[in-house]
């Protein structure tokens, strides 16, 4: 009987751009762009910033760019840093076959993948099937492996075997050198944050979240290795090596790895963002949203804004004032105060949250949000696994205005409330055009939607540079 390693690598060598419906390539080119936008925008992150500041006396192979700058690295070093710039303004997409984030596929899947791409100036279509395989393993093996333990965030250790398939796919690995790549990512895979609540209870927040820079570098580097004669497991989805344990779990359905392949790929199950905030505190923006346009009511016209949600993420979720602007991004009263300060949702409440801060009137409208920790609401994620949250505006007239939002209701849920592609290349074009100018950034738009797959990616990333 075949391994369950053999098993799945047989259906990533048969995946093709020919046999792909172009729903899925399309799906896939959703997926780059969002990616991408988060990236380049991210390179004016804190955390953007400070990988690029650590990494600026390095030297090297000019391989692969940092989208948006135009500095050139050896490319697992830029798969390196545009991971992490892809993180800093918490924007990239999740995938959640129910409700709750099991995976971040893109930040995980496209540094690496471009970065070896622009590499091997490899074309366009292969670059996407590599993608389309990434995000398949990223999503089928964060499924394999649920449930996790809940004090760990384990989403590093898995990211760089997604990362390692669609650098494999890309090379057009044989079987051999692309198991060869999976053992060698297994062994250079980060190890889990060992935090309560992912991260979130330590003040301030880690920046590193995810890993998705170290995965992506190891990911890169497991290639190469694999390209040499070097030895490595090579049945690292066996549940016999166990790596699972490593991801934080004690549990592991291997058959979920390769059961109706084809017949719901994972890259059309992904849900994107457009409030840049931790997923689960979107729902309180979003109340406090519509409340203020349905009612047609001024900041001076708020007495107070209280805010329930499930008693563990209230807990958990960093709360006020933020320290570094990872913290903006699960401080929920944080989150509502920059929605009111002008009514505008955009990278401006990481870049800005020190000028934030230190304004009288943003302070103003701070006082008047309180988050409640709601045992009725945890109950109901309990038992039902569902994700809901309530608020309650009251005017200083005296008028009490009330909405309650379940987090698949929000906008960019695959299921729910889905952005379609047009809305991902706005979301595209008004991150990236200030950093990379509008022309830039529509000619990219452009060169995905030509079809031309047998473009080269060299010429497609160069507008990307800044």
């Amino acid at each position: 009987m075949r391994n369950i390693t053999d098993a799945f690598i047989e259906k990533v060598q048969r995946m093709n751009l020919e046999e792909l419906d172009e729903s899925v390539v399309r799906e896939a080119k959703k997926a780059v762009l969002d990616t991408i936008a988060c990236m380049i925008v991210g390179t004016n992150s804190d955390i953007g910033k400070a990988t690029m500041e650590v990494f600026s006396e390095f030297g090297g192979k000019e391989e692969a760019m940092i989208v948006g700058r135009g500095k050139k690295y050896p490319a697992a070093i830029s798969a390196y840093i545009n991971a992490e710039t892809c993180v800093g303004p918490d924007l990239s997409d999740n995938y959640q076959p129910d409700s709750i984030i099991i995976s971040h596929p893109g930040e995980a899947v496209v540094p690496p993948v471009l970065a070896v791409a622009e590499r091997e100036n490899a074309t366009l279509g292969d670059f996407l099937v590599a993608v389309i395989a990434g995000y398949e393993l990223a999503g089928r093996y964060a499924r394999a492996i649920e449930p996790r333990r809940p004090e760990v965030y384990s989403f590093s250790t898995h990211y760089t075997i997604a990362g390692a398939l669609g650098c494999a796919k890309l090379l057009r690995f044989d079987d051999r050198r692309m198991k060869t790549t999976l053992g060698v990512a297994g062994a250079l895979g980060s190890l889990p944050v060992t935090s309560p609540m992912w991260g979130f209870r330590e003040r301030p927040a880690s920046w590193h979240r995810d890993m998705p820079g170290h995965s992506s570098f190891s990911a890169v580097l497991a290639s190469q290795y694999a390209q040499t004669d070097f030895q490595a497991c090579r049945r690292l989805l066996d549940p016999e090596i166990a790596f699972y344990k490593l991801a934080g779990s004690e549990n592991y359905d291997p058959n979920l790895l390769v059961e109706n392949w084809g017949g719901g790929w994972v890259i059309e199950n992904i849900t994107y963002k457009k409030i840049p905030s931790c997923y689960f505190q979107q729902t309180g923006v979003e109340m406090v949203r519509l409340l203020v346009e349905e009612h047609s009511l001024g900041n001076d016209d708020i007495a107070a804004i209280d805010i329930y949600q499930p008693k563990n993420f209230a807990a958990n979720f960093i709360e006020y004032p933020p320290q570094t602007s990872v913290d903006t991004a699960s401080s929920l009263r944080y989150l509502i105060s920059a929605y009111l300060l002008n009514r505008k949702i955009g990278p401006d409440w990481y870049e800005k949250y020190r000028e934030y801060l230190a304004r009288r009137d943003f302070q103003e409208i701070a006082d008047k949000v309180t988050i409640h920790k709601d045992e009725d609401l945890q109950r109901l994620f309990d038992t039902e696994t569902i994700v809901k949250g309530r608020a309650r505006l009251q005017t200083r007239d005296g008028k009490v205005f009330e909405k309650e939002l379940r987090l698949e209701q929000i906008k960019g849920n695959f299921q729910n409330n889905p952005m379609a592609y047009e809305e991902i290349v706005d979301k595209f074009m008004d991150l990236s055009a200030p950093v990379v100018g509008k022309a830039n950034a529509r000619k990219f738009v452009d060169v995905l939607e030509s079809g031309a797959y047998d473009g080269r990616m060299r010429a497609v990333v160069e507008v990307l540079g800044c």
